[in-house]
């Protein structure tokens, strides 16, 4: 679960970086795969689906404090376009309408049998 905490916790604090294989690995000492399997059965969560719907409520989360959204960083999303084709795939709505609706909740940080920092 150690190892569960301390990826959630980079992702919280590195959203706008790309994390791939090696960062896990290097932050949980064992493979990559291990990692997701040990990551699912902790969450209930497939690890990749959680990174990018994380990162993607992160990056929406900012923008709803901002009116120039075309400007902003969407890293590691490629462009605007890439992030809310992706957003759109991913939550069903459009970025605008999330923004407009920032009660709506996408995906949490996953606390589930996980201490908080």
């Amino acid at each position: 679960m150690d190892k569960v905490n301390a990826v959630i916790q980079y992702i919280e604090q590195h959203y706008h970086d790309e994390i791939c294989n090696t960062h896990v690995e290097a932050l949980t000492g064992c493979s990559f795969s291990a990692f997701s399997d040990e990551f699912q059965k902790v969450t209930g969560l497939q690890f990749l689906r959680y990174l990018i719907r994380r990162q993607l409520t992160l990056i929406k989360d900012e923008l709803c404090h901002t009116d120039d959204l075309r400007n902003k960083n969407y890293s590691p999303f490629n462009s605007w376009d890439e992030f809310s084709n992706l957003f759109r795939c991913e939550f069903k709505i459009t970025v605008d309408t999330a923004i407009a609706n920032k009660h709506i909740i996408l995906q949490e940080r996953e606390n589930r049998g996980i201490l908080d920092d």
